[in-house]
């Protein structure tokens, strides 16, 4: 009595554990719970100690974050059933875990409901493997197949009309064939028993939904492997062995549908909306067997082969193992992020390093040949052209200054100064005694060209008034000295204005 105390108590205590937002917390005590606990104390927990360790179970399942963690804990929980250290350990873990679902399924989230549809089916499946582990004994089966039934096919009558079991039953209806077929073949006696709680749903529930399931989850897919394995077999194809065909046509055809279906059909106590799919299920499987009594072939009957379940994935992928395989995928991609981060970098100096070069070249290129006019006499000089000048402000090459550009530019200068009347004795306009470099103004005449140009004007007039264009002011506020050599050489020849 003692001991069924401590280990009520000690159950609590791990259900709140379980409970915990520590993720390190929850896993050590999933571990402890499976690997200690449980093998140790499950004869001497009751039904409501079972309860108060799925509450927590239930939540430290929710906060499952990540789908190689989730699959690694919904197959250890499931375990715990075909581990039990008996059957009715088992039973009991698995009636507790379908208590606990049915009241928190209306509750779990789209977001979350994948999650619980992975456990239900390592539930389901354990429990077969349970079934198989112990060779399909009629007591253990039967105790399994009314645990499915009571808890999740046919719960309670307050359950079904709160409507908080309905979500369960359809899964368990769509997922049983799924996760059976490993464990096939079995014989016809314990189809039957298997099957009893699918024929209890078509004579008595009045949920409508939970019927198509069952009609569409079960009994069609034995139709429907039933038909193909005797198209095969007529035709003398062979049938892989182990295959769905083979597992559920055999039985899909030697059951003996057609009878039971009529029987369930002729009952009084059937509900009344289900007659109808129970008659044409029945008119379906009479078609399948009576095509095979009068094809003549022979179909031995299924029986129960002791063999080795597959482990399903993941079995033992722990919370450390699922992070360091996952840690160890974080840093296959580090590296490979980072090795083509290095290329792109490469790419980007190769590139750097060519436009550099490029402009380099240009740069050199842009190195043009000016005309110089020098007393009359047309030169040609390399000069070097800053690059602010080669350019325009938009980025754009300027003008290129070559002689047909100079040219041009002479011409204009003398066009100007005939029409302002700045023509010399020589017939040749002002303009023509400097010329600017690179769109720049020359540099100003020497001071004996001026003097020259003041004293040829003079002796033009035989001493005389000096004339008119050597008369001209510099600017507008007049020198001390008009004509002044020293003053008029500091300013630009082309600027002079009438006194």
């Amino acid at each position: 009595m003692a001991a069924a105390a401590d280990a009520s108590a000690e159950a609590a205590a791990i259900a709140r554990r379980l409970a915990s937002c520590n993720a390190g917390a929850r896993e050590r005590t999933v571990r402890y719970l499976l690997s200690d606990f449980l093998p140790a104390s499950a004869p001497r927990l009751s039904a409501s100690d079972l309860l108060k360790l799925w509450k927590g179970l239930f939540f430290c399942f929710w906060h499952a974050d990540k789908p190689l963690y989730q699959s690694s804990v919904a197959t250890r929980l499931a375990s715990a059933v075909s581990a039990a250290p008996s059957p009715v350990d088992g039973a009991a873990f698995l009636a507790a875990y379908l208590t606990t679902l049915r009241r928190e399924w209306a509750h779990i989230d789209v977001h979350r409901l994948d999650k619980f549809y992975l456990l239900n089916r390592r539930f389901l499946h354990h429990a077969f493997l349970l079934l198989n582990s112990n060779s399909f004994a009629p007591d253990v089966t039967s105790q399994i197949v009314s645990v499915l039934s009571d808890k999740a096919l046919l719960p309670e009558a307050d359950n079904v009309a709160a409507g908080t079991s309905r979500g369960l039953g359809y899964h368990v209806a769509e997922a049983f064939l799924d996760e059976l077929l490993p464990v096939l073949p079995v014989s016809l006696q314990t189809m039957d028993a298997l099957l009893a709680p699918f024929f209890t749903v078509l004579e008595k529930s009045s949920d409508r939904v939970m019927v198509s399931k069952v009609k569409a989850g079960v009994f069609d897919r034995f139709l429907e492997s039933g038909n193909q394995l005797l198209e095969k077999v007529k035709k003398g194809e062979e049938v892989e062995k182990g295959s769905a065909e083979e597992k559920l046509g055999k039985a899909g055809l030697l059951f003996g549908f057609s009878k039971r279906f009529l029987d369930i059909g002729a009952k009084a106590e059937t509900v009344q909306s289900n007659r109808k799919v129970v008659f044409g299920l029945r008119d379906a499987f009479v078609k399948v067997e009576k095509g095979l009594e009068l094809s003549g072939v022979e179909i031995s009957e299924p029986k129960f082969e002791a063999t080795e379940v597959p482990v399903v994935p993941n079995a033992d992928c722990g919370m450390d193992l699922c992070e360091e395989k996952a840690g160890k995928k974080k840093k296959k991609a580090k590296k490979a992020a980072l090795a083509e981060g290095e290329k792109e970098e490469a790419k980007l100096v190769k590139l750097e390093r060519k436009v550099k070069k490029e402009k380099k070249e240009k740069k050199e290129k842009k190195k043009k040949k000016a005309v110089v006019v020098e007393d009359g006499h047309v030169s040609d000089q390399s000069i070097d052209v800053p690059a602010e000048d080669q350019q325009m402000g938009d980025g754009t090459d300027g003008i290129t200054i070559d002689g047909t550009f100079l040219s041009n530019l002479q011409k204009q200068f003398e066009k100007a100064a005939a029409e302002a009347g700045m023509v010399n004795s020589g017939g040749s306009s002002s303009a023509s005694q400097a010329t600017p470099v690179n769109g720049k103004v020359a540099k100003k005449r020497k001071r004996s060209k001026s003097v020259d140009r003041l004293s040829e004007a003079s002796d033009a007039d035989d001493g005389g008034e000096v004339s008119e264009a050597a008369t001209f002011s510099y600017s507008k506020r007049k020198c001390t000295k008009k004509g002044s050599s020293t003053r008029a050489h500091k300013r630009d020849p082309y600027t002079f204005e009438e006194g």
